[in-house]
């Protein structure tokens, strides 16, 4: 792998027959709970190439992360800086993003505050971890979230020393390990069908889209106003039944919402004339959409909604 000054990024072991050993996934899950990042990315070096390959992954689907799935050394991208550096790389604002890495504000021209940090213990470098944060995160990383990136890091470097000196292969998969959004609690059935009752009585519509944008639920109302059934929608992307939503505007605002964790709004028309306000609100399991005819003044497919408050 390229080095940096005076240290190597450390190469995984390659080769041979014996045993191998995954990544577990509590080495990115651990990390984003304790810095409450709401995305979350893992980086190790592919034996023999100058190049990164992610490995794991929270907050976002393969779809949404495929783009930075092989990062080849020599890019300008805040996790090489971070290995090469050997420091931890902090973004405090989409501004900051755009004029320190002009590349990534293009391909990502979304708000989000992001840390990117090498997979050290103070030897040798791993790879190296990525998390982004929503806006209404502090403009600074605290000393209790800086330590817990270290402590992540260092936790995933002795791991993969372990492993390297046992001669094990750590398995980099040819996809990257998803990890999903833990639940508090266990469904309680009644409480479920009580809160799908309360949705299908609703006269305005509503709707739910995981992570990867594909629809898991519609109220009698959102079918109605989008002129489609539950059936030809569920398991689905919205923008690709649609004929009217296929517009790469559309699809552009799931993504702002994913990536920023920020309400959005956008119009569209369904033919002939039907105007629809579209309002997404994300979290860490998904997209709650609120459909309704849209008001005289309603805006174009770039208007966002207020952040909430970190209250």
């Amino acid at each position: 792998m390229a080095r940096g000054p005076g240290d190597a990024v450390r190469d995984l072991p390659d080769g041979g027959s014996g045993p191998h050993a995954e990544l577990p996934v509590s080495l990115l899950a651990d990390l984003v709970r304790d810095t409450g990042a709401s995305v979350g990315m893992v980086y190790v070096p592919a034996p023999g190439e100058q190049l990164l390959r992610l490995a794991l992954v929270s907050g976002v689907s393969r779809r949404i992360a495929a783009p930075w799935a092989r990062i080849p050394m020599n890019t300008a991208i805040p996790v090489v800086d971070a290995i090469r550096e050997r420091r931890l790389i902090w973004l405090g604002s989409q501004e900051e993003t755009a004029h320190r890495y002009p590349r990534l504000g293009l391909v990502l021209p979304y708000d989000f505050m992001l840390a990117a940090a090498p997979i050290t213990d103070g030897g040798p470098v791993w790879g190296g971890a990525v998390l982004l944060w929503p806006v209404w995160h502090p403009p600074e990383l605290s000393l209790a979230e800086r330590e817990a990136i270290g402590t992540g890091c260092a936790r995933a470097a002795q791991f993969l020393q372990r492993e390297a000196d046992r001669g094990h292969l750590p398995e980099i998969p040819d996809v990257p390990h998803l990890l999903t959004a833990p639940h508090a609690e266990d469904a309680d059935p009644l409480r479920a069908m009580a809160a799908l009752a309360f949705a299908e009585r609703l006269p305005v519509g509503c709707c739910a889209l995981d992570l990867d944008g594909r629809l898991t639920y519609i109220n009698p109302a959102g079918a109605e106003l989008v002129g489609a059934g539950a059936a030809a929608l569920l398991g689905n992307r919205p923008w690709e039944v649609l004929l009217w939503l296929h517009d790469p505007l559309f699809e552009d605002r799931y993504r702002a919402a994913v990536i920023s964790r920020r309400p959005i709004t956008f119009t569209a028309t369904r033919p002939p004339d039907t105007r629809l306000s579209f309002r997404l609100y994300p979290n860490d399991t998904g997209i709650s959409v609120h459909i309704a005819p849209a008001d005289d003044g309603s805006t174009g497919p770039h208007a966002t909604a207020p952040a909430p408050s970190p209250a």
